[in-house]
């Protein structure tokens, strides 16, 4: 094998973890987006963090897609000052598709904390999440004068969903190249060697 062909297959090697790291970065947050390292919610003409992370086991924070079921704590911050004199809601429910969630949200409710003003722009609450599956968190604000703004996020608990583990995927299909190419090599240098002892002989 040449020297470009091998620079060739190192490049293509490195390039696959390069994309694993950058696709999996980029989707993994769904309705929230990431900035700066930072999960960021849009609710109207405000701007709030969204921090969730679970305790069991190895602490992991997260924007869309937890891990596994379990008790999860979930915070909201407030960026914008203003929401620091809101009213700021939140409910969890099932994702069972917007006309069973309209025709009866109580049924598909897992979490409510009616809207209350934090004064710190902090509001952290834990939910025990039992059944894996399709989450949506409606984030309500709401000032004095009555106006009102919704935001609304999906996520997932204890589902392997592609999308969210296509990182890890990319990076195993890396490895396994890597390894499949180093492996090749090996086999090209012991059958040079073997020529030349034949050779030799």
């Amino acid at each position: 094998m040449t020297s470009s062909a091998v620079k060739n297959a190192f490049v293509a090697v490195f390039a696959a973890a390069f994309l694993a790291w950058g696709v999996g970065d980029a989707s993994a947050h769904g309705g929230v987006r990431l900035e700066q390292d930072e999960c960021v919610i849009k609710i109207g003409p405000n701007t709030m963090h969204f921090i969730g992370y679970q305790r069991a086991g190895e602490e992991q924070e997260f924007c869309e897609d937890i891990a596994q079921t379990g008790p999860t704590v979930i915070a909201l911050s407030a960026v914008s000052p203003d929401l620091r004199d809101m009213a700021i809601g939140i409910r969890v429910v099932k994702d069972v598709g917007e006309a069973k969630e309209k025709a009866n949200l109580d049924a598909a409710t897992v979490a409510y904390y009616p809207p209350k003003v934090y004064r710190n722009g902090i509001m952290t609450f834990e939910h025990d999440f039992k059944e894996p599956g399709k989450y949506l968190g409606i984030v309500t604000v709401s000032d004095d004068l009555g106006n009102e703004w919704v935001s609304r996020f999906p996520f997932t608990v204890g589902v392997f969903t592609f999308m969210a583990n296509l990182e890890y995927i990319l990076y195993g299909v890396a490895f396994t190249v890597l390894c499949g190419f180093l492996w090749y090599m090996l086999r090209v240098r012991a059958k040079k060697a073997d020529s030349m002892t034949t050779r030799l002989a």
